[in-house]
């Protein structure tokens, strides 16, 4: 998986993150690991792509999208709305995680 996003990959966010219905806030190459039911113990998920953080325009809501990249070109494969008591922390200057109902996700 390449650390920068090419032209062709910044494509394939905007077709499934649109721009009509969508800002874009941020993009960066992921993997998304899973901590559960331990929450001390990281397990990769077999997900990667470009993770943006987009303003959802149509319901004023934000949102954390994982967008396939690669050649299968899935679209978005996972996502999570940011709610207000929402927070992150960030183990790691290239790892941040969260605590989403019963897991953690970073």
């Amino acid at each position: 998986m390449p650390s920068i996003l090419s032209d062709d990959d910044k494509d394939t966010v905007k077709r499934f993150v649109p721009k009509q219905s969508n800002k874009i806030q941020a993009v960066a190459v992921a993997k998304l690991y899973v901590a559960y039911p331990n929450r001390s113990k990281w397990t990769y998920t077999g997900l990667q792509g470009a993770i943006v953080l987009s303003n959802d325009l149509v319901g004023n809501t934000y949102w954390i999208k994982l967008v396939d990249i690669s050649p299968s070109n899935r679209g978005v494969i996972w996502d999570q709305e940011i709610f207000d008591t929402w927070t992150y922390h960030q183990d790691r200057t290239f790892f941040i995680h969260s605590n989403w109902k019963n897991a953690s996700l970073g």
